[in-house]
């Protein structure tokens, strides 16, 4: 009886959760200044850096260790009705009190210790951004800037023989780089200063590609994972993008734009390139929505190096495309939509819009 007390106590984890999320969303400065940037930061910097302490990635081993424990589990369950058939309501009773006392403590750990972020105030309200819709001018305007940058960048990075943009010391030297192009922007922006783990490789990152995932933050272990098997091209800009979220930036769009800023403002050129290349690429896909005959003209500036970057990198990512890919695209458009992000995967382009701010306010003036 007793543990059928303790179990309907962690069902309570929920609704309480659920009070807090409603309490910060309504003070979304009161989640900034008492959560995200003081006991939730202060926790991610200490669980990251005893993370940190093994070589592999904790979360990588716990998320494919769930799986055969899970169906071990049921299967236990299955065993215990086909020997005793007359108790099989209690059994059934406890398994589904088990279940879902297991899901009262990670959804409430989850949200205590990350999920709570998703209610701060935007990153482009914090910093004087205006994150209000531009016009077509401004999107080319911003466009034809980012062309100039990243074309200018593309002629000093390392390239293979094929002419390929590469990271000459491959992605460890990312990893232990990654830490400076945020100590510049914490200059700028308090906010992104912190003393974290470093990110990680993800050993199936091969894997990981059928699913279109270039990296994940897990909550749980405080970790910035980083699919290691995609072009060289990219794995900056990710790297930054998954620190970000150890960070406490929750939203996609967030991340992405302090992907771009973190790698601006790094003092090495195959992040600043990769930076570039992330924000070219949004711009862009932005641009063809609002006035697809502007970007092609304005395509016609681009350099040789940046066009064929653009084209493996697109190529890639089109031979892993398929059922695993759309499932992984619709769950996590799910995820996000549950976690208060109302048009999912779709945030990823609100980028843009923190570019067209960031343009306006730190580059044109």
């Amino acid at each position: 009886m007793r543990k059928i007390k303790l179990k309907l106590l962690c069902l309570l984890l929920v609704p309480f959760a659920l009070f807090l999320h409603y309490l910060f969303s309504i003070y979304p400065h009161a989640s900034e200044s008492f959560y995200s940037l003081t006991l939730n930061k202060a926790f991610i910097q200490s669980l990251s850096k005893i993370t940190g302490l093994f070589p592999f990635s904790l979360s990588e081993l716990l998320i494919y260790g769930i799986v055969p424990l899970c169906v071990s589990y049921i299967i236990y369950i299955l065993w215990r009705l086909y020997k005793d058939t007359k108790s099989w309501h209690k059994i059934l009773l406890h398994f589904i009190l088990n279940t879902l006392a297991a899901l009262s403590i990670l959804y409430f750990l989850f949200m205590s210790m990350w999920g709570f972020n998703y209610l701060r105030p935007h990153f482009g309200e914090t910093i004087g951004i205006d994150i209000t819709k531009h016009s077509t001018f401004e999107l080319a305007e911003l466009y034809t800037y980012l062309i100039e940058e990243t074309n200018h960048l593309s002629e000093q990075t390392s390239r293979d023989k094929d002419g390929y943009m590469v990271i000459t010391n491959g992605y460890r030297s990312v990893f232990e780089r990654a830490h400076l192009g945020y100590n510049e922007a914490a200059k700028l922006f308090p906010s992104l200063a912190g003393n974290y783990g470093r990110p990680k490789p993800i050993l199936t990152s091969e894997v990981m590609n059928y699913t279109g995932i270039a990296g994940i933050y897990f909550p749980f272990t405080a970790e910035a994972n980083v699919n290691i098997s995609v072009l060289d091209l990219s794995i900056p800009a990710t790297t930054m993008h998954e620190m970000a979220h150890q960070r406490g930036y929750a939203n996609e769009d967030e991340a992405n734009f302090i992907a771009f800023v973190t790698c601006k403002l790094h003092p090495d050129i195959d992040f600043k390139y990769s930076g570039y290349l992330l924000a070219l690429t949004h711009t862009a896909q932005a641009l063809a929505q609002d006035n697809p005959s502007l970007l092609q003209e304005l395509n016609r500036n681009l350099s040789k190096h940046v066009i064929e970057d653009i084209g493996r990198n697109h190529a890639f990512w089109k031979q892993y495309e398929g059922k695993v890919e759309n499932i992984s695209s619709k769950m996590n458009d799910a995820y996000l939509k549950v976690n208060g992000i109302s048009d999912g995967t779709k945030s990823y382009g609100r980028m843009v819009d923190l570019l067209l701010g960031y343009y306006t306010v730190y580059v044109k003036e």
